[in-house]
């Protein structure tokens, strides 16, 4: 634990803030958050820590949990390496405790517990309002992500498939395929285990996720997974996850195949790097674009900072061409 003021306590989750937690982040975040939610992101990762790794911050003079920041812990690889990070995910402050500095202290708690442990980076995926909290307590900003939208009817105009086909395969059958081109990859990537796709796709409660072998020409090429979400009367297709480099020519093709294959979609979601290849092929299609999310970066263990960019030894980690990305990493 660790005292920082009269007023409030800072520590690790216990069991019993879970009713705190849930209700505060569906009156901040969510709408639909629960314990299904809460044991799959925590308890069933397969990157757990052994305790729950959400930093709170509790009001002494009642006793009530009051900020909540969570920290979920992932593995980054590149080749045949691979180190552990802390991916910043749902969190917030009760709106009679924020001005108060709670969310930097949670994050100054976090790396002060985790100092010498094996989490190497905090990394989050924040929204572009938010983000300046989190530079506020040392990140570095990197780089932007956009939501790229498709509305229904130019996406079941789409119907060239120019040769590609979308087989759906499970979980196993795309870690085959992960494998495949992580072992040629330069670049880093959240690392897809074999348990770790198991759990993101089999596991989700809230998203129906399922992935394709990407065929072009009758040739296996590629993979490509979706998912689905409804959400206020509206079905939103988001294609989730691909290999770096596949995406951008074929696109056209592969949402062709997915107006055969998913019906009643509303929406199509691409997230893309800001100015990226994938975004302006996106664009080209007729997509609308807007500002999504900001990229932070903080060292931990093993890294350091020198301005806003972010190093492991020599490998600047804040340099946005040495990163593969996709919706699927977002949590």
């Amino acid at each position: 634990m660790d005292s920082l003021s009269d007023e409030y306590i800072l520590r690790w989750f216990r069991e019993d803030d879970l009713p705190w937690y849930v209700d505060g982040l569906n009156k901040a975040l969510w709408s639909e958050y629960d314990e299904k939610v809460f044991n799959w992101k925590f308890r069933d990762n397969p990157f757990n820590l052994g305790f729950t790794s959400i930093a709170v911050a509790e009001h002494i003079p009642t006793g009530i949990p009051v900020a909540f920041n969570s920290f979920l812990p992932m593995e980054v690889r590149v080749g045949g390496c691979s180190f552990i990070v802390f991916q910043g995910c749902d969190g917030f402050v009760d709106e009679d405790h924020r001005r108060q500095g709670l969310f930097q202290r949670t994050i100054k708690f976090m790396v002060e517990e985790i100092r010498g442990r094996s989490p190497e980076l905090l990394i989050g995926f924040n929204l572009v309002e938010a983000a300046g909290a989190a530079h506020k307590a040392g990140s570095a900003l990197t780089y932007d992500i956009d939501k790229c939208m498709l509305e229904r009817e130019a996406f079941y105009k789409l119907n060239d498939r120019s040769g590609v086909e979308l087989e759906p395969i499970s979980a196993d059958q795309c870690y085959g395929l992960y494998e495949a081109w992580a072992e040629e990859s330069k670049l880093l990537h959240f690392h897809r285990s074999l348990p770790c796709l198991r759990w993101r796709i089999e596991g989700n409660p809230v998203r129906r996720i399922q992935p394709y072998r990407l065929i072009r020409n009758g040739k296996p090429d590629s993979y490509v997974v979706v998912d689905e979400v409804s959400e206020e009367g509206r079905l939103y297709l988001t294609i989730d996850d691909y290999p770096s480099g596949q995406l951008e020519d074929t696109l056209p093709s592969v949402l062709a195949c997915l107006n055969e294959l998913h019906q009643g979609v509303t929406d199509v979601e691409v997230d893309t790097l800001r100015g990226g290849a994938l975004e302006g092929a996106s664009m080209r299609l007729g997509f609308t674009t807007a500002p999504w999310l900001k990229v932070i970066m903080k060292p931990i263990n093993n890294t350091y900072q020198r301005g806003e960019a972010v190093y492991r030894g020599n490998l600047e980690l804040s340099d946005v061409k040495r990163w593969h990305l996709t919706p699927s990493d977002v949590f």
